[in-house]
């Protein structure tokens, strides 16, 4: 840890647990503090983070707690290696853990990393895109790992890859989602023309009508934007570019399937509720 403080981004614990990926230098200005009953530095414990929770209680992002009180000592002369655990404190039992490295500069400011954590660092992948990469998954997450350790290329790579090899399954449930709503029958027949076509770019590229309002995203259609991504070549952009444009990604996909569920959910609910009434009507008649 040799940076010096002006070159290493400066966060709060809170941040640093919530946000930093592993392997990652920062300053850490509330990481420790020192008791005036002995004058030796410790570990903040009271510092509660905001983390992803899965048990069937939270299934949500909840404050997490660490149950230490009597602090973890912190050496002011060497570098010190640890463990933090901290506790749902909505259901009590989902556990996160993180493994750190530390060390004070000459003015007793925190330089640490995050060595690791469990459950693994990243941003959670909604059950919604889970249902549409299907088999590719484990790709997805390969790329989300590379994008948390600031990998651009690998992580646009992988995204990229999992948008070509599920093409028809994305189509598919965009189909489905269009021959809900109240539009033209053209729009459906190219889409599935559109599917037809071996790589994603291409699909995307032959389609010349608008889909629907209901599944547009700030009013722009979500293929295009990211064909627009996805179109761009590897080795035309820096590695930070290419995880502008991963993280870019992943976004818009997050989004999309969030759009195609809820179109999907409308229209099943609607349908439970025609079929609950005309019912009503029959019995009526009867």
């Amino acid at each position: 840890m040799s940076e010096d403080k002006q070159e290493i981004p400066e966060v709060d614990f809170k941040t640093f647990l919530e946000e930093n990926p592993p392997n990652h230098v920062v300053m850490c200005t509330d990481f420790s503090r020192r008791r005036t009953s002995n004058g030796h530095y410790y570990v903040n414990e009271k510092e509660e983070p905001v983390l992803h929770c899965s048990h069937d209680k939270c299934k949500g992002n909840r404050l997490f707690y660490t149950s230490s009180n009597h602090g973890i000592h912190l050496n002011e002369d060497q570098i010190n290696m640890g463990f933090i655990e901290y506790t749902c404190r909505n259901c009590g039992v989902t556990k996160k853990f993180f493994a750190y490295m530390h060390e004070f500069d000459i003015n007793k400011n925190s330089r640490i990393t995050k060595v690791g954590e469990v459950p693994k660092f990243g941003k959670r992948v909604p059950e919604k895109v889970n249902k549409l990469i299907k088999s590719e998954r484990d790709l997805f997450f390969k790329g989300m790992a590379n994008e948390n350790q600031g990998m651009g290329i690998g992580a646009f790579g992988y995204y990229r890859r999992v948008l070509d090899s599920q093409k028809n399954r994305i189509f598919d449930k965009i189909i489905q989602a269009v021959e809900v709503l109240p539009v033209d029958k053209s729009i459906i027949d190219e889409l599935k023309a559109a599917k037809a076509e071996t790589q994603f770019t291409k699909a995307v590229d032959s389609i010349k009508s608008a889909l629907p309002q209901g599944l547009l995203i700030s009013g722009h259609n979500p293929l295009k934007l990211l064909y627009s991504a996805v179109s761009e070549g590897l080795h035309n952009h820096t590695d930070e570019e290419c995880l502008q444009y991963a993280q870019s990604i992943r976004l818009v996909l997050f989004e999309f399937a969030e759009r195609l569920d809820s179109v999907l959910k409308e229209n099943r609910e609607l349908g439970g509720a025609i079929k609950m009434l005309a019912g009503l009507k029959s019995k009526s008649l009867v």
